[in-house]
């Protein structure tokens, strides 16, 4: 399965993808148990204004992670991944943020639901 690293993931192997969820998001449980197939992370001047989301599957199960990020606090403990579906995904109720800093906003929003069909077929 292809999978989509956008923004500050971008060319990054999943094994560094993996290293940034334990070393930045402090997530203790075995983040390997998840496949990612979605990783997008924008991170802003000074950590300001900063935003990331997930996209990950583990037992046939798909599951969604959003974190966002200030200038006074990181990514850290904000990784919970929460059950979710493909019918949600594709409903006009998903949608996540990008980073204020993302100068690709709308790109990177248009390969994510691109993205997202492509798993309904």
């Amino acid at each position: 399965m292809n999978k989509l690293f956008l923004a500050d993931f971008h060319g990054l192997s999943v094994a560094e993808v993996y290293n940034h969820i334990i070393d930045d998001y402090g997530f203790n449980n075995d983040v390997r148990g998840y496949e990612i197939l979605i990783a997008y992370e924008s991170v802003g001047d000074c950590g300001c204004d900063s935003t990331s989301f997930f996209l990950l599957r583990k037992d046939d199960n798909l599951y969604e992670v959003h974190c966002s990020h200030c200038s006074c606090d990181g990514f850290e403990s904000q990784f919970e991944p929460e059950l979710t579906n493909i019918e949600y995904l594709k409903s006009k109720h998903f949608y996540f943020h990008t980073g204020g800093y993302d100068y690709s906003s709308e790109e990177n929003k248009n390969e994510v639901n691109s993205f997202i069909s492509s798993l309904a077929n």
